[in-house]
Order: C-alpha cells, then sequence, then structure tokens
C-alpha cells in the first residue's frame, strides 16, 4: 500500500495561510501555554474548504497530534525561540511555521520548559471571528472530531 498524502507535510504556501494564536490558561497555580492553528478558508486560487482541510489535516499529521476527545500526545520539542522570535517545527524538511508576536508571558513560560498546549481546528474559522465564535467554533470541531491536539515544549539550547 502506498502512504496517503496525509504523510507529507503541507508545503510553506499553504502553511503561509494559517492562522496562529498564543494564550495562556491558568488554573490555581497551573499556567500553561497554549496555541491555536486555525485556517481562514479558501482564498488562493484553486484552494476550496475540501483542500483547506485536507492541508490542515496534513498539518496535524505531520505535528503528530491526537483526537481532540483523547488525553493529548506529547509530541516533542517542536517549538524554537530566539529573541523573542517562535517558530513551530512542523516536520517539513526545509521549513518551519512562524508564529506571530507572543506575549512576554507566553515567551517566558516556554522559555523556561513549560508545556505548550497546541490546538488545531480542521475545519476553516473566519479571521474576523470573535472570542465567542472562536469558542463555538472550537466546541463544534470537537463534537465533530475535527480538533486535533498535542502537548509541545521549547528545544533547549546548550
Amino acid at each position: 500500500m502506498t502512504s496517503s498524502s496525509l504523510d507529507v507535510p503541507p508545503g510553506p504556501g499553504f502553511v503561509a495561510t494559517v492562522a496562529a494564536a498564543t494564550g495562556i490558561h491558568r488554573r490555581g497555580d497551573l499556567a500553561v501555554a497554549q496555541l491555536l492553528i486555525t485556517h481562514p478558508g479558501p482564498r488562493r486560487q484553486g484552494e476550496t474548504a475540501e483542500t483547506v482541510e485536507n492541508g490542515m489535516r496534513q498539518l496535524a499529521t505531520a505535528l503528530r497530534l491526537g483526537p481532540g476527545h483523547q488525553d493529548p500526545p506529547v509530541i516533542g520539542a517542536q517549538l524554537m525561540t530566539s529573541r523573542g522570535h517562535v517558530a513551530l517545527d512542523y516536520s517539513h524538511e526545509q521549513y518551519v511555521m512562524t508564529i506571530p508576536q507572543p506575549s512576554q508571558d507566553w515567551l517566558a513560560l516556554v522559555a523556561v520548559g513549560a508545556a505548550c498546549r497546541v490546538c488545531l481546528m480542521i475545519s476553516p474559522l473566519p479571521l474576523a471571528a470573535d472570542q465567542a465564535a472562536t469558542d463555538a467554533h472550537l466546541r463544534a470541531s470537537l463534537a465533530r472530531g475535527q480538533l486535533m491536539w498535542g502537548t509541545t515544549f521549547a528545544r533547549r539550547r546548550f
């Protein structure tokens, strides 16, 4: 049997259209860095909702994310930080995904080796979605089996 197209990480053209947002989940003294990965939907020539969802599935597979209804797998040290810049290694041979402007609090957590929960939604989410719409989309994605997640951390520097 030949490998499926999901076994190949998406190319840099697709990943450049992916949206990423950082945040911190706090519960008592516990703080967990979070990285939400979404796609705003078809924008490039020839792109459809189906090709976007396939690209997001490829990205989830490349990151080794697990289904949102199960405990998140530990996917290894996929974050790279340098001077306030962050990138996510998504297993492409030549490219990484840059993460736009995380907060200083988020960077500080990641820099000390704290866990970062990566959450990826397969179905598109418009860029204009507010917090309520994002929360509703997240819950609907989980219910439809279109939410993938995992736990990562920053690579140690020597």
